[in-house]
């Protein structure tokens, strides 16, 4: 399906749509100040969870050394996390279609904090790894809750360069973990507790940014409280604008596995878990990776490593997903993925230049191609059930993802990092032929404009999910 033309859509700062006419629908507004604050504080909780589920892979040779962990223990203590995000994105996002966008919107953030400050007196394995399934848990719940409301409020012209730019936020918070726990590494070899109690701090300042923030005008809206949400989108968009409720009713998890919503869902977590179960698996672990490539340095080599996904990851948010279109540039991040796993699997000991080379091509490919992982989800179900699509394809994913970081380091261990690096490439060619085959193009949809999937999508397919255009 080829991509959409949206040339009044194709970056964050473009204007809005050209349609003469008053502007009718939140869709059509202009960006405003309260969008780029809203943007803004949005990316905080992505750069928290991206921060507490990377600190713990610079902390892990420090944990290891200090507490003499297994492979399986250190799987467990990699996974965890990953396991509590697969609760959390169920129930929050269930919990953010039935109560609102805004009640877990500073809760679970008010977690993060107190859940991160335990880490650092945990007396054993287990006690940090319960800590870490909770913590999960509370990044899971905000997967759904943030993408939702952002979504919400936003323009179509920002929609995808915001959502896909809280990817972006996610990688900055991955990254500036890394830079945390490596000039903590610097203090001395047990500095683990240290590093897996700093995410309190960002927590903690986003915690008191989210505060007073309104409800969503459109979840007000499906819930029939239409003049709530007028007064939202007056106070705060400057705007007055006639709000009706969608012709999609509220369902329950099981009714919408059962629906025709399935297909777009089976879809959504499919490519989802296929870049999560060994992304998380390999940027956790990278570390370790590299030290089992014999690679001098492996602590700062996982650093610069991991700075670099931003060069994948900046370009999406600053437009050019919307200048690409969805479907192009998920097929393309998975093919490139799948060259840097095959470089790196290509021999049982591949010179230093292939590893780096391998592991640059897949991180940069594989953050470009994340930043699809909100924007879909958002998009393709309508605000009724929209957090609770895509907490579910969060949890899918995750449960992918906690199985990958589980299993990496018993596989390696067992058969070898060359065939490891090999099943991951298979996942990334799994990825490629599932989005050549089912992957739709939702640029420049108008979220009312989000249509109820024909029968046939129950099983799965995409095929003939209409094109979306601007308008």
């Amino acid at each position: 399906m080829a991509a959409a033309s949206c040339p009044s859509t194709s970056c964050p700062s473009a204007p809005g749509p050209s349609t003469p006419g008053p502007v009718r629908t939140l869709d059509d507004l202009p960006p405003t100040p309260f969008h780029a604050r809203l943007a803004a504080v949005a990316a905080g909780g992505p750069f928290c969870d991206g921060y507490i589920l990377g600190i713990v892979g610079i902390a892990l040779p420090s944990l290891v050394q200090d507490r003499h962990l297994s492979s399986g223990g250190i799987g467990l203590v990699g996974a965890s996390a990953l396991l509590g995000v697969l609760a959390g994105g169920t129930l929050g996002g269930v919990v953010a279609d039935r109560l609102g966008r805004k009640p877990l919107f500073t809760l679970n953030i008010a977690a993060f904090v107190v859940l991160s400050l335990l880490q650092a007196a945990c007396p054993d394995l287990a006690t940090l790894v319960l800590l870490r399934f909770l913590l999960g848990v509370a990044v899971g719940a905000d997967y759904p809750i943030a993408t939702a409301y952002v979504t919400e409020f936003m323009p179509r012209a920002w929609r995808g360069p915001i959502l896909s730019g809280l990817i972006l936020s996610w990688w900055v918070g991955y990254t500036a973990s890394y830079a945390v726990g490596y000039l903590l590494s610097l203090l001395g070899d047990d500095f683990w507790r240290a590093g897996l109690a700093s995410s309190a701090v960002p927590a903690l300042l986003l915690f008191l940014m989210r505060a007073g923030l309104p409800e969503s005008p459109r979840w007000l809206a499906q819930q029939g409280r239409i003049e709530e949400a007028r007064a939202v989108v007056r106070r705060h968009l400057r705007a007055d604008l006639s709000l009706g409720q969608e012709s999609q009713g509220a369902l329950s998890v099981m009714q919408i596995l059962r629906s025709r919503y399935r297909g777009p869902l089976l879809f959504v977590s499919a490519f989802w878990i296929l870049q999560s179960a060994p992304g998380f698996a390999i940027h956790t672990l990278q570390a370790q990776l590299l030290t089992q490539y014999h690679v001098p340095g492996a602590l700062l080599g996982s650093f610069i490593l991991t700075g670099l996904t931003v060069l994948g990851i900046l370009p999406v948010s600053l437009g050019l997903i919307n200048r690409v279109g969805r479907r192009p540039l998920l097929m393309s991040t998975f093919a490139v993925s799948l060259a840097g796993l095959l470089l790196l699997g290509a021999a049982p000991a591949p010179a230093e230049w292939a590893v780096f080379l391998g592991f640059t091509l897949y991180s940069v490919a594989e953050a470009a191609g994340s930043g699809l992982q909100f924007v879909y989800p958002n998009e393709l179900f309508p605000t009724a059930i929209r957090a609770t699509a895509m907490g579910l394809a969060c949890s899918f994913s995750r449960l992918g993802a906690a199985f990958g970081t589980f299993l990496l380091p018993v596989g390696y261990a067992r058969f070898g990092m060359q065939a490891m690096m090999l099943v991951a490439a298979s996942c990334m060619l799994l990825g490629l032929l599932i989005s050549w085959r089912w992957a739709p193009e939702t640029t420049g949809l108008r979220l009312d404009d989000t249509p109820r999937p024909p029968a046939h999508l129950a099983a799965g397919s995409l095929s003939d999910l209409p094109e979306r255009t601007t308008r």
